[in-house]
């Protein structure tokens, strides 16, 4: 083995000719040279190979990204979905109250008009006549006047319409209390009718909201330019809040026959397809890496090999 390391017409060890003779004489100084060329190779090639591992991995990274906000993106629709789902049988239940609600209200208007009618003719109310329980009064003094009546008739008379007269003052008592609690309740169906059914009322909130969640509801309408250009002296922020800190586009992502293609509002369309280019930058850069790999591994083991072999070939000199 020694001798042949410092044979100098060992095929591996060869001259050449064409150098003017610069080439080392034996095979330990040429594969000294070459372990330096190979170690100057390997160091450019694992560099590249390290350069692409991390674009690979930020790559990856941001793909990764990219794909949880298109699935929190998704599963947000299909809730919205649900959601909508749900106003729409809680919008049917309420309408269904508005309409008992209102015919609530409307009977117990007339019923309240009706008693107080009812209590109007036992007072003098109308047209200026007297009421009933005045006539009352009136009718016994008539009696008390009649000449052709002896005393004992008209004392069974005026009993009968003393009794009548009690009545009447009984239900005349009951007026405050009576009306009271009718335009209490009066007043509780028509809270209830404008809380649910009235133009602020639940109803129309959750319409709005449902309109929202299923994209038909509509802006209202741009800045007056005019207005905008009178006023220097203001920083000129939009008219509508809305617009400065715009709602979510619903719905958020319409179904497809095409599971390739994204469809729905702007920013899900802008996500899915800057996904959908991440996912093909990574799997390219994934391959470049690998390539790359191989071919910096590849150097790596003719460096290693070059190495053992020197360290065998010193040794054996040293024990010449």
């Amino acid at each position: 083995m020694k001798s042949f390391i410092k044979d100098k017409n060992s095929n591996c060890c060869q001259d050449d000719g064409g150098n003017g003779g610069s080439e080392p004489k034996d095979c330990l100084d040429k594969w000294k040279i070459e372990h330096e060329e190979v170690c100057n190779k390997y160091s450019v090639e694992a560099a590249e190979t390290e350069r692409l591992k991390e674009a690979y991995e930020n790559s990856l990274a941001w793909e990764t990204k990219l794909k949880n906000w298109c699935n929190l993106i998704e599963a947000t629709d299909g809730k919205v979905k649900a959601v909508v789902t749900e106003l729409d049988f809680l919008l049917e239940q309420i309408g269904t109250v508005c309409v008992k609600s209102k015919c609530t209200y409307e009977v117990l208007q007339k019923l309240t008009c009706l008693v107080k009618t009812i209590f109007d003719y036992l007072y003098t109310y109308e047209k200026g006549e007297e009421g009933l329980k005045k006539k009352v009064v009136l009718l016994k003094e008539l009696i008390d006047c009649l000449k052709h009546l002896d005393d004992k008739d008209k004392d069974e008379i005026i009993a009968c319409i003393e009794a009548y007269e009690e009545k009447i003052k009984l239900v005349c008592e009951l007026q405050e209390g009576v009306l009271t609690k009718l335009l209490e309740t009066l007043k509780c169906a028509t809270l209830l009718w404008a809380y649910i059914c009235g133009e602020l009322g639940l109803e129309n909130k959750l319409q709005g909201i449902r309109n929202i969640l299923s994209g038909t509801s509509h802006d209202e309408g741009d800045c007056d330019d005019s207005e905008e250009k009178e006023d220097h002296d203001t920083p000129q922020y939009p008219c509508d809040h809305k617009k400065a800190k715009p709602m979510p586009e619903f719905p958020i992502k319409d179904e497809t026959t095409d599971t390739d293609t994204a469809s729905g509002n702007t920013y899900y369309v802008k996500i899915k397809g800057e996904f959908k280019d991440a996912e093909n930058m990574t799997k390219s850069l994934k391959d470049q890496w690998v390539d790359s790999k191989k071919i910096s591994d590849k150097t790596l083991s003719e460096k290693t090999s070059l190495a053992e072999a020197i360290k065998v070939a010193e040794a054996l000199n040293t024990g010449k």
